[in-house]
C-alpha cells in the first residue's frame, strides 16, 4: 500500500504541475474539469450506496457549467446555475417517483454533493486565472500536510482524532500536518513571490495562510469521511493505486481552494500571483 501510493504520487505530481505551469489556463481547467468530473461521479456512488436516487446526467452538466462559469469569471452565470441546481435536482429527483421516504435524501444529497464539488472546481479553476503562484502554493501545503500526517501518524501516532469517523487518523498526525502547513506556506510564500521574496511580513502572511489552509484541508478530509461512513463505503473509489478515488484525494482540494480563493479576493496583496 505504502509502495503503491509513492508511485501514484510521484507519477501524478510532475504531471499536474506541467500542466498547472506549462500550459495555458484552458488546459488546467480541462483537467480540473475531468478529474472533478470522477469525483462528483464517485460522490453520487456513495449517494446510490446509501439507497437514494440522484439525477447524474442533469448533475453532471451543471456541475460542468459550473466550471465553465468560473472559467469565464461570471458571477452572474454562478449564482443563476446555484439556483438552477437548487430547485431542478430535486424536480428531477420527484419525477423518477422514488419512495416518499427517499424524496428529501435523495434531493438534499444531490443538490449537496453537486454544489459541494462544483465550488472546490471552480474555485481551483478561479485560483489559475490569478496565477499558476497561487495554485502550486494550495497544491503544496495540501499536498506536504497530507504526507506529513501520514508518515507522522504511522511513526508516532498513538490518540485518535476521531475514532468513529476516521480510525487511522490522530493528534500526532495533525500536528504533524499543521508544521507542514505553516513550514511549507512560509516557504512557498518566500519561493513563489516576485516582489520582497525576504521580507518579514511575506513570512508571516505564507504562514498564517499554510496554517489556515491546513486546519480547513483536515476538516475537509474528515467531512469526506463522514459520508462515507454514512453510505457505509470505505473508499470512494479504486481509481489511484494506493490512494483509493479521486474524491478521497480531492476532498481536502475541495474544501480549502475556495479559502484561498477568497482570501486572495480580499487581500490581493496576501500572496504572489
Amino acid at each position: 500500500m505504502r509502495l503503491q501510493r509513492e508511485i501514484t504520487a510521484a507519477v501524478l505530481i510532475p504531471a499536474i504541475l506541467a500542466v498547472l505551469v506549462a500550459a495555458p489556463p484552458w488546459a488546467w481547467a480541462l483537467l480540473v474539469a475531468a478529474a472533478a468530473t470522477v469525483a462528483l461521479l464517485e460522490f453520487y456512488r456513495l449517494i446510490e450506496a446509501a439507497g437514494w436516487i440522484v439525477p447524474r446526467p442533469a448533475g453532471v452538466g451543471l456541475f460542468l457549467a459550473f466550471v465553465a462559469a468560473a472559467y469565464l469569471a461570471s458571477l452572474v452565470a454562478l449564482a443563476v446555475l446555484a439556483g438552477v441546481t437548487l430547485l431542478a435536482l430535486p424536480t428531477l429527483v420527484m419525477f423518477t417517483s422514488p419512495r416518499e421516504a427517499v424524496l428529501l435524501a435523495s434531493s438534499a444529497s444531490s443538490v449537496f454533493a453537486t454544489l459541494y464539488v462544483a465550488l472546490g472546481a471552480g474555485a481551483m479553476v478561479g485560483l489559475r486565472a490569478i496565477g499558476w503562484r497561487p495554485v502550486v502554493f494550495l497544491l503544496a501545503i495540501v499536498w506536504a500536510g497530507d504526507s506529513a500526517a501520514y508518515y507522522v501518524g504511522r511513526r508516532w501516532g498513538k490518540r485518535r482524532l476521531a475514532p468513529v469517523v476516521s480510525p487511522k487518523k490522530t493528534w500526532e498526525g495533525l500536528w504533524g500536518q499543521l508544521a507542514a502547513g505553516l513550514v511549507f506556506g512560509a516557504a512557498g510564500a518566500v519561493l513563489l513571490s516576485k516582489t520582497a521574496p525576504g521580507a518579514p511580513r511575506t513570512l508571516v502572511i505564507g504562514a498564517a495562510l499554510g496554517l489556515v489552509v491546513s486546519v480547513v484541508a483536515v476538516v475537509g478530509d474528515l467531512l469526506e469521511s463522514t459520508f462515507k461512513r454514512s453510505c457505509a463505503v470505505k473508499d470512494s473509489g479504486g481509481l489511484l493505486p494506493g490512494h483509493g478515488g479521486l474524491l478521497d484525494r480531492l476532498d481536502s482540494l475541495l474544501y480549502a481552494s475556495p479559502i484561498l480563493f477568497c482570501a486572495l479576493t480580499f487581500a490581493p496583496e496576501a500572496l504572489p500571483r
